[in-house]
C-alpha cells in the first residue's frame, strides 16, 4: 500500500485540483514558515478519554466537526506533514482514513525534504483548528473497525497481535511518564520501537519495514493492534506496517495512559 509522497513529486502536483497541505506541526512553526497554501490541524494533542464503542463515537464526531471546519471534507486529495515523517502526519491520515475518506498520503520526510528540494516556504495564514470530542454525529461512512478498543486489546482473541512500538525503557517498565500511574506493558505484546520503521527522516523501504516487523514476532496474515503512550507513535507504525504489507492494523488510541491507569487491568515489566 503506497501512503506516501515525495517532495520531488508534490513540487510536480501543486496547484492540483482538489489537493489540500495540512501541516501538523505546532502551531508557531505553522505561522512562521510552511509549504504555501498549506492550512493548520492540531491532530496531536486529541487524547480519546476512554477507548469504547461509544467514545470513539465522539471521537469521530470530533474528528469530522475539524475536518469540515478546515474544508477537507470537500477535497480530492490530502497531504498531511510535519518537520521530518514522525507521530503527527500519520495521526492525521489515520484520522481522515477512520472518516471514511480517501485520497491520504504522507509527504514522506516531511518539511525538511521539502527544504531539501528547494521548495518555496511562505508564513501560514490558516485558521487555528484543533480535533476535540463532540457529542455530534460522525459521517455515515466512518469506520471504527480501524480504531481497537480496550475490551478487545484485553481479550484480543488466537488470531490478534498486539503490538508495543514505544521505547525499550517503555515496554520494559524502566520509565514511564508522569501522566501515567504503571508503568510496563500490555501482557504478551511484541515489540518494535516506531522510530525502528524511519530513515533519515522518512519511512524506510518496505522490504525493510516488513523483515524488522517479522523478525519482532508479527505474521502479515494475522491483524495487529498497534499502541503506544497515547496513540500517535501507533499510527505511525500502522501505516510502516501498511506499506510493508500488514493489511490487517488497528489502533489502540487510548494506548498505554490509559491501561496504566485502570487498576486491575494485567501489566507486565522486565
Amino acid at each position: 500500500m503506497t501512503v506516501t509522497l515525495t517532495a520531488e513529486e508534490l513540487k510536480n502536483r501543486m496547484g492540483e485540483a482538489g489537493l489540500v497541505l495540512v501541516d501538523t506541526r505546532l502551531e508557531p512553526a505553522y505561522r512562521q514558515n510552511t509549504i504555501p497554501g498549506a492550512i493548520f490541524l492540531n491532530v496531536y494533542d486529541y487524547f480519546v478519554p476512554d477507548s469504547t464503542d461509544a467514545i470513539y463515537h465522539g471521537m469521530a464526531a470530533g474528528a469530522w466537526a475539524a475536518f469540515c471546519a478546515a474544508g477537507l471534507d470537500q477535497t480530492k486529495t490530502i497531504v498531511w506533514f510535519e518537520e521530518d515523517t514522525g507521530m503527527r502526519a500519520p495521526r492525521g491520515l489515520w484520522f481522515q482514513e477512520m472518516l471514511g475518506l480517501d485520497g491520504g498520503m504522507i509527504l514522506d520526510g516531511g518539511l525538511a525534504a521539502w527544504r531539501a528540494a528547494g521548495g518555496d516556504l511562505a508564513p501560514g495564514q490558516g485558521d487555528s483548528i484543533a480535533i476535540t470530542h463532540s457529542d455530534t454525529r460522525p459521517p455515515s461512512g466512518w469506520r471504527p473497525e480501524l480504531a481497537a478498543t480496550r475490551a478487545e486489546v484485553l481479550h484480543p482473541g488466537a488470531h490478534v497481535d498486539i503490538f508495543d512500538v514505544r521505547r525499550q525503557s517503555e515496554f520494559d517498565g524502566s520509565f514511564k511518564h508522569d501522566c501515567c500511574v504503571r508503568g510496563g506493558r500490555i501482557p504478551g505484546a511484541k515489540f518494535m520501537f516506531y522510530e525502528d520503521m524511519l530513515h533519515d527522516g522518512g519511512y524506510r523501504p518496505a522490504s525493510e519495514i516488513r523483515e524488522r516487523a517479522i523478525a519482532a514476532g508479527l505474521d502479515p496474515a494475522r491483524e495487529v493492534i498497534t499502541y503506544c503512550h497515547r496513540g500517535a507513535r501507533a499510527a505511525t507504525a500502522l501505516y510502516g506496517l501498511r506499506l510493508a504489507g500488514f493489511d490487517k492494523v488497528r489502533v489502540y488510541v487510548g494506548s498505554w495512559h490509559e491501561w496504566a491507569g485502570i487498576e486491575g487491568l494485567p501489566i507486565e515489566t522486565g
